[in-house]
């Protein structure tokens, strides 16, 4: 589709307009929710974002855990007894892991004390081996230290369902500090918190700490750990915020300005794609007075495009009339072949050509008994016969061949890129061709022959007619032999 003025300007007030509405219902929505906020019933979006990747750390790792128990590598190299195959598989694990800096496999001989370990287990390793010994259908335990997660699942044999030995994991939890640093507090100020005994310690915090002074704690629980998050939210909003109808007339009133600023951008392109296709229009007019018409001009706008057409069209009908006029000039209006001023200029270029090493050649024809049929049946019968020749030789000849008529009945077939003894075949081929009679009146029939004379251009011939003249003693030459024959002179 076209552009348009007028559509740009309809499609961008209604834009601007629709804008301007909508910015003034969110306006509104956000007033409304501060006010929410005010009447404190905030929005914990700071704490709902950091329970949710707190809650799923111990989720994950017990989920590792028991992937890890249940694995047909763990339970091969603790059936087979292998404390290097042990070692070989917990190097794997801890590859497809990063992120646990503790990963050990114990056979239930080592966790016993029945077979040494590398190094020794920690207190906490001991009491979560000793939970699952006490709990013989656990599937895992856990326990939480400061920011740290340690799990434990016990590995049985999948057939009888013997113990044969424990995973142990652990994580640092350090990284809960970038998630801290890097999760939007909108609230204000948040902390972990983690219970011991009756009290809660503050693990890590965040924000502006004086809110804990301004308005009450939101405690969200992190299932799963002694763990809980606390949000503390700011203030309301007061002034220009709190006041909903002054709010969204200032919002109105900014951007009615804006949308004259984009009519006003929408004007000064628009002009400027009036002034391209003006510019066009006379690019135009220039080319159809030089007798000239490009493929298309580059006109854009809508409205300036049915003009345009009516101009292009009435533009190509003058300038073909032109071009028309021009090439019936250099045609001969009775045989329609080229006459003598197209040839001398197709001459002239053949000329040139020859003396860069190309070879042409040329065939003088004159119709045999020619004055005999303007005797006998008069000049119109002649002229007849000259129309019917001049057909019959660009019927008959190659598109690449130029056939021009001299005068009277005397015509020439200029060969280009053709050397003497193609051009003799061609000529052969020609007569050949050629009918025994053709029709000059109704009722009226007449033998058709033509005697020729043949040549060739040459680089070394010092006149543009130089070949003309060969041939046409040539001409002679078969007309003395006979006629209906074609006569080849070189160079």
């Amino acid at each position: 589709m076209k552009p348009s003025i007028a559509r740009l300007f309809l499609v961008g007030f209604f834009v601007l307009a629709l804008a301007a509405s909508a910015a003034g219902f969110l306006l509104h929505a956000a007033v409304a929710l501060h006010q929410h906020f005010v009447r404190n019933q905030p929005p914990a979006y700071a704490g709902a974002v950091l329970s949710a990747q707190l809650q799923s750390l111990p989720i994950r790792l017990r989920g590792e855990a028991r992937a890890i128990a249940h694995s047909p590598l763990t339970v091969q190299a603790l059936a087979q007894g292998s404390d290097t195959e042990r070692q070989n598989l917990v190097a794997t694990l801890r590859g497809f892991y990063p992120e646990l800096h503790e990963i050990q496999i114990l056979s239930e001989d080592q966790a016993a004390g029945r077979s040494p370990i590398p190094g020794s287990l920690s207190t906490t390793q001991r009491k979560l081996i000793d939970a699952l010994r006490e709990r013989p259908d656990s599937t895992d335990a856990m326990t939480v230290e400061r920011l740290s997660l340690r799990f434990s699942a016990p590995v049985r044999h999948p057939d009888d369902n013997r113990l044969l030995g424990f995973v142990l994991l652990a994580r640092d939890l350090g990284d809960i500090q970038l998630l801290f640093a890097g999760t939007p507090l909108l609230d204000g100020y948040a902390e972990l918190q983690q219970q011991d005994g009756n009290r809660f310690e503050t693990l890590l915090k965040r924000g502006d700490e004086s809110l804990k002074s301004v308005s009450a704690p939101r405690y969200t629980e992190i299932s799963g750990t002694p763990w809980r998050l606390a949000t503390w939210s700011a203030p309301g909003p007061t002034g220009l915020l709190a006041d909903v109808r002054m709010s969204f007339v200032l919002v109105w009133a900014g951007l009615i300005l804006l949308m004259a600023l984009a009519l006003a951008l929408i004007y000064f392109y628009g002009n400027r794609a009036l002034q391209d296709d003006l510019a066009a229009l006379t690019k135009l007019f220039s080319d159809i007075s030089h007798n000239r018409m490009r493929k298309s001009y580059n006109v854009q706008l809508e409205e300036v495009q049915p003009a345009y057409l009516i101009m292009y069209q009435l533009g190509k009908l003058m300038v073909g009339k032109h071009l028309a006029a021009v090439n019936s000039a250099g045609m001969d209006h009775l045989s329609q072949v080229h006459n003598r001023r197209s040839f001398d200029a197709k001459q002239r270029e053949i000329y040139q050509q020859a003396k860069e090493g190309w070879p042409a050649s040329l065939l003088i024809l004159d119709i045999d008994d020619f004055k005999r049929v303007n005797d006998t049946y008069g000049h119109d019968a002649g002229d007849q016969l000259i129309i019917q020749f001049g057909k019959l030789l660009k019927e008959r000849l190659r598109s690449s061949d130029f056939v021009a008529r001299l005068g009277g009945d005397e015509f020439c077939v200029i060969f280009p890129n053709t050397p003497l003894k193609r051009a003799m075949e061609l000529a052969d081929r020609l007569r050949r061709s050629m009918p025994a009679t053709v029709e000059l009146a109704p009722g009226v029939m007449h033998a058709l022959s033509w005697s020729g004379g043949l040549s060739e251009f040459s680089r070394h011939d010092q006149a543009e007619n130089a070949a003309l003249a060969r041939a046409d003693q040539a001409l002679l030459e078969a007309k003395r032999g006979g006629r209906n024959r074609t006569q080849m002179k070189a160079a």
